[in-house]
């Protein structure tokens, strides 16, 4: 098992989140999406719980359900190659959840002009950095060095 080169996967995948994010910002900023936006009172409201109930469902799915997928890993005798691709595709799902919260935060954020978006890109964006990918990490959680 190659950890280096998974934790450099995984890491363009994290690092991808936030390019985007920028990416997203600039179209909104200076693009064509600058004049995109949301009046309707009830739309505003079912974008704004939509975004809270996305986060409160994917964030603590990404954290603790990844680290639960983890923890059975090692209960289990698995070669390694399987151990391999179970985690790397747990850890895509992890970076997806985060990647679908931030970018809904900071569309919303422009979509319907206010705070609310933020918040939720921001509470986000800090609980992705308890999930930075290092081959250490890896190692540790992986039970191979």
């Amino acid at each position: 098992m190659d950890t280096k080169k998974m934790s450099i996967k995984l890491m363009i995948g994290w690092i991808a989140i936030y390019v985007v994010a920028g990416i997203i910002a600039l179209l909104f900023e200076f693009g064509p999406l600058k004049d995109v936006s949301v009046t309707q009172p009830k739309t505003i409201y079912v974008l704004e719980v939509g975004g809270v109930l996305s986060s409160l469902a994917l964030i603590p799915l990404a954290l603790r359900g990844f680290k639960k997928m983890i923890d059975r890993l090692d209960d289990k005798q698995y070669p390694e190659d399987k151990i391999e691709r179970i985690y790397m595709l747990c850890s895509w799902l992890r970076l997806g959840a985060f990647f679908l919260v931030v970018e809904f935060g900071v569309m919303l954020y422009y979509v319907i002009n206010d705070t609310v978006g933020l918040y939720i890109a921001a509470i986000a964006a800090i609980c992705s950095m308890f999930s930075f990918p290092t081959k250490a990490g890896i190692e540790h959680e992986t039970g191979f060095y």
